[in-house]
């Protein structure tokens, strides 16, 4: 049985104006061929090796159209229905939301609200696939909680936090957490010096930030880039800072090796590979949580109001591919990951 999202109006206003994934693909595309296709698994594949050969050799925007066509560069079929329902937010918060010109926590909440919804598209689809597949019930969960009430994210240098889950038949069973700072950037972006130590102290090696295009031309996709790419980047800027900021060129986020790679990229390739050793990674949903809130190694033993003050993520975005329900962790609902106080009339 074939089965199909309707994302095709949107993908192909995309591919018409050049925005979102175009800018990246086409002048990137070496790039993700080397950081992101396994040459050894494409010889593998079922496929014709014509075909494989002509995908190996095409520029950019070649891989951008099969990626969106073919399921052929996914681990599994299940990742193609997921990186497509990832590029459909990002289409939609790159029109409906980046021309608002709204500061970054807002704009984040944006995006994560468009991922809920383009997940919430494609769940039957991709439950029904699932079953085909695996002959068993294997779900699509999600949970978009805001954390933001409570919390002041000056104190925390973190704007949203990733939790997630792979729970599929055969894969390992894996959480995958990435913390994470927005910022909105045209010819530059302006990085708090002492937000990015903050952010880099605490989660290390899987911090990041998620750079927003406000260039009306070409509207790249919302872009992650690690933070200690981008501290080797400022470091190695010779001009000063100015009251403890920073400019980022925009060439240094959009270019190069070390650049920003696409949101919907990122939570395919890195996010949901249970092999990754980039990726800050655990066996239980509530260690990641507790990195979320605010509980990390060095910090584990403080009072919950003093690692409050410490870090927290504004916004979280938990996926379970798979489910929670029927996993190994101590969680039936997804939902039920993070807790809120109960309304009162003396809030």
């Amino acid at each position: 049985m074939k089965y199909t999202i309707n994302f095709e109006k949107e993908i192909n206003l995309m591919l018409r104006n050049n925005i979102g994934l175009c800018p990246y693909f086409r002048n990137n595309g070496h790039r993700f061929s080397e950081r992101f296709l396994d040459i050894e698994c494409f010889y593998q594949k079922q496929v014709q090796s014509k075909y494989i050969h002509s995908f190996l050799t095409k520029n950019g925007m070649f891989y951008l159209r099969n990626l969106l066509k073919n399921e052929v560069a996914f681990d599994n079929p299940l990742f193609y229905m997921l990186f497509k329902a990832f590029v459909y937010a990002e289409i939609k918060f790159i029109y409906n939301f980046v021309p608002q010109n709204s500061h970054e926590e807002r704009l984040t909440g944006h995006l994560v609200s468009e991922i809920a919804n383009s997940l919430s598209i494609i769940k039957e689809t991709f439950e029904q696939k699932a079953f085909e597949l695996y002959h068993s019930n294997v779900i699509l969960e999600f949970h978009y909680a805001d954390l933001s009430a409570n919390n002041n994210e000056k104190n925390t240098g973190a704007d949203l936090g990733l939790i997630f889950h792979i729970n599929l038949p055969d894969y390992q069973e894996k959480v995958n957490v990435a913390i994470i700072q927005s910022k909105k950037f045209n010819n530059n972006a302006r990085i708090d010096l002492m937000q990015i130590d903050t952010l880099q102290k605490y989660a290390k090696n899987y911090a990041y930030y998620c750079f927003y295009d406000m260039n009306m031309d070409e509207r790249n996709s919302p872009l992650i880039q690690k933070a200690n790419t981008i501290t080797s980047f400022i470091n190695n800027d010779k001009r000063e800072s100015s009251c403890g900021i920073k400019s980022l060129d925009r060439t240094d986020i959009v270019n190069g090796w070390d650049g920003g790679i696409p949101l919907s990229i990122f939570l395919i390739f890195d996010m949901l590979n249970s092999e990754n050793e980039n990726i800050k990674s655990f066996d239980s949903i509530w260690e990641a949580k507790s990195i979320i809130e605010g509980i990390n190694d060095t910090n584990r033993n403080k009072s919950i109001n003093t690692y409050n003050k410490v870090f927290k993520a504004s916004r979280v975005l938990t996926v379970s591919v798979g489910g929670v329900s029927n996993s190994s962790q101590d969680l039936r609902d997804i939902s039920k990951l993070f807790r809120f106080n109960e309304y009162s009339e003396h809030d």
